[in-house]
């Protein structure tokens, strides 16, 4: 079963006092790249982030927005906590500044607690590292499951492709047999038109009938599109095969088809004298490109 690599995925939830958001969007490209939108604080989960990603989407432009928002609690959660430390360089430094006040301006007194806590930038609130952990842990688990529901998407949107690629193979193949019932005795025909044309305009000169019948299958042959035809009918039942196949480059492998039906169609009516043919040539090639266009999305 096909995939497209066009598809959405989000997920919200909570984690303490943030509010996470999770999105994702995926859309067509040769290749797998990605583009990740994280707050600082996850800077350092990018590099398992884009792995979960290319491991489980593989192909596609991927775009991964994650946000976070804090609220604003009147009671203070335990779990929710900051860790707070004292720069002890910066105190030690302070100390010695005002020892040499006192020594150098003769100033008498000492310094207390309730001086020492109004020293700015002493103490440093930061969020517990083992917290930032568990929101990177919770947020790799999300995002799995936001991967899920992208990759649901990409199933169903890729059932609807194989749908329409199956009817557009139809009917190319329905204007195929109809070519190959005009030209059943195409070969013949031409190889009696051209014999005829060249005993007419050789009539006067020592050309044997042999040699003119010779020259008239030689250039039947090089009008004959049986060939052509019958690889068409292949790659026909190639694309079906591939539209059921389950293997991981099934949009590359259709797409080569794909360039081979239009070589192959491009052939039919460079070669073809019928005023018809040629018509239904130029039909088929317009249905072919309508199947490339639908190939440029499956993964």
């Amino acid at each position: 079963m096909i995939e497209s690599m066009t598809a959405y995925g989000s997920i919200e939830f909570e984690h303490g006092n943030k509010k996470i958001s999770l999105e994702l969007r995926s859309v067509n490209h040769r290749f797998f790249d990605v583009r990740i939108k994280t707050p600082m604080e996850l800077m350092s989960i990018e590099p398992d982030i884009r792995k979960v990603l290319r491991d489980k989407l593989e192909r596609g432009s991927i775009d991964c927005f994650i946000r976070i928002k804090t609220s604003v609690h009147t009671e203070v959660d335990a779990d929710n906590s900051k860790e707070l430390r004292v720069d002890w360089k910066l105190l030690e430094q302070y100390l010695e500044s005002v020892k040499d006040i006192k020594y150098r301006l003769k100033i008498k007194g000492d310094l207390n607690i309730q001086d020492i806590i109004r020293l700015k930038d002493l103490f440093i609130a930061e969020e517990a590292q083992d917290k930032d952990r568990t929101l990177q842990t919770v947020i790799l688990e999300n995002l799995n499951t936001c991967v899920e529901s992208v990759i649901k998407m990409r199933k169903e949107e890729g059932a609807t492709l194989s749908t329409v690629m199956e009817n557009l193979v139809s009917d190319i193949e329905q204007k195929t047999k109809i070519i190959e019932e005009k030209i059943k005795n195409a070969y013949k025909e031409t190889f009696n038109k051209l014999k005829d044309k060249l005993a007419s305009l050789l009539n006067n000169t020592q050309i044997s009938m042999d040699r003119i019948v010779t020259e008239a299958g030689i250039m039947s042959e090089r009008l004959d599109i049986s060939e052509e035809i019958d690889r068409l009918h292949s790659h026909y039942s190639q694309f079906r095969n591939e539209l059921k196949s389950s293997s991981s480059a099934v949009g590359k492998k259709l797409d080569f088809i794909v360039q081979e039906m239009n070589r192959e169609i491009n052939t039919i009516a460079s070669k073809s004298e019928e005023k018809e043919v040629v018509y239904l040539a130029v039909e088929v090639k317009t249905l072919v490109e309508k199947i490339r266009e639908q190939v440029q999305n499956v993964k």
